[in-house]
């Protein structure tokens, strides 16, 4: 009967372990509350690869791992770029489209 609680307590210690290093971790992959971050993505001509590089950070949005608004800045976007970032930005309300030369105005306001 003696083996058998040091089997439980041997679990009940692996349990707890895991636990804690889960935890851990995840607070490494957290970013800090507080912090005035921006991700600036650079929108050029069509805006081609803008839409999945969108999506990746909103994907990191959605699993708690970035908190920071995404920021298209205007660098020389065509008509359907702009259409594009439009859409996007309508699509998620964290996403802003603003123009690369403006962008200390925008750092500054927020």
């Amino acid at each position: 009967m003696g083996s058998l609680w040091d089997v439980v307590l041997a679990v009940v210690c692996i349990l707890g372990l895991t636990l804690a290093g889960c935890w851990l971790f995840g607070l490494l992959l957290r970013p800090l509350p507080g912090r005035e971050a921006r991700v600036v993505l650079s929108g050029r001509g069509e805006g081609e690869g803008l839409e999945q590089q969108v999506r990746c950070f909103i994907w990191l949005r959605s699993l708690g791992l970035l908190r920071c608004p995404v920021v298209i800045a205007d660098v020389g976007l065509s008509p359907a770029g702009w259409e594009l970032a439009l859409r996007l930005t309508a699509r998620w309300p964290e996403v802003i489209l603003w123009p690369a030369a403006d962008l200390g105005d925008y750092i500054s306001r927020t």
